[in-house]
């Protein structure tokens, strides 16, 4: 599945879901955790409650939720109100996530479910950052991975620039790599200057992330744009394919090169996230 652009909306405030549905993000994140004050998480996990029981089955495919972390009160009450919902969303995302253990705990709580959701874990912590590889390698197939830029340089005393964030961009986009995940790039706190959030696409994309998280509707449209090929590497892809078939396995020349296993790698990528390639 894509994961080009995850919208977040808080949990208190249902009313915005319509227009962040129309954004056409991949997927609204429903969100329980910093999008909500403390007082407040009583009031979203109710909200919650009530869309499960009505309208969340119809929507599920494209709606996540951030619960709160595991470790925490508010996420075991989280958790707690979640065993009651007739339905769930296709995407749980866990915050703050350090360990092999918080992996496995909601992944076992996800398997019990039918459809099974998938997994956003996102790094936002120096400890997480420190344990990526291995909280990557224990993510669930069509798992994915997200760096969380704002927190983890609130606890480093980073100051949000390109430098700053270097490091954790590159732990987070190689360690879901090795893993053969998706890995999302962390928010542009500034939605209305469009020409900075251009430019961290744009850089965000190179280093190889599949997506990036937003914070407002109106990012969603440049996001996808930006991690979407365009129809002429598509089609370029869609022919490599071809030829690699018609080839029978190994190096082969096409249109004036040696085509060989990284780049069919990187075309199968692509077509396994677009499906309309296959």
């Amino acid at each position: 599945m894509p994961f080009r652009s995850v919208l977040f909306t808080p949990a208190t405030r249902m009313d915005r879901l319509d227009r962040a549905l129309e954004a056409a993000p991949d997927w609204v994140a429903l969100d329980l955790e910093d999008g909500v004050g403390p007082q407040e998480r009583n009031a979203a996990r109710d909200a919650l409650s009530r869309f499960a029981a009505s309208g969340l089955a119809d929507v599920a495919d494209r709606i996540a939720v951030r619960i709160n972390s595991p470790n925490s009160p508010d996420g075991i009450r989280d958790l707690a109100a979640m065993l009651d919902w007739p339905a769930w969303p296709g995407l749980l995302i866990l915050p703050k996530t350090e360990s092999v253990a918080q992996v496995r705990q909601l992944a076992d709580l996800a398997a019990t479910r039918t459809p099974e959701p998938s997994l956003l874990l996102t790094l936002e912590t120096a400890r997480g950052i420190a344990n990526a590889k291995a909280v990557a390698g224990a993510a669930p197939a069509g798992s994915a991975i997200a760096y969380g830029s704002v927190d983890h340089m609130v606890e480093t005393g980073g100051d949000m620039s390109g430098t700053a964030l270097a490091f954790g961009r590159a732990v987070t986009v190689n360690a879901a790599a090795i893993a053969g995940l998706p890995a999302l790039d962390g928010v542009c706190l500034n939605y209305r200057d469009e020409s900075k959030l251009a430019a961290e696409a744009e850089l965000a994309k190179s280093l190889g992330f599949a997506g990036k998280i937003a914070i407002h509707p109106d990012q969603v449209g440049l996001i996808n744009a930006t991690f979407t090929p365009a129809e002429s590497e598509i089609e370029d892809t869609k022919a490599l394919l071809s030829a690699a078939r018609a080839a029978g396995g190994g190096a082969f020349a096409y249109q004036g090169r040696m085509v060989d296993e990284p780049l069919l790698a990187r075309a199968r990528r692509i077509a396994s996230t677009f499906g309309r390639l296959e």
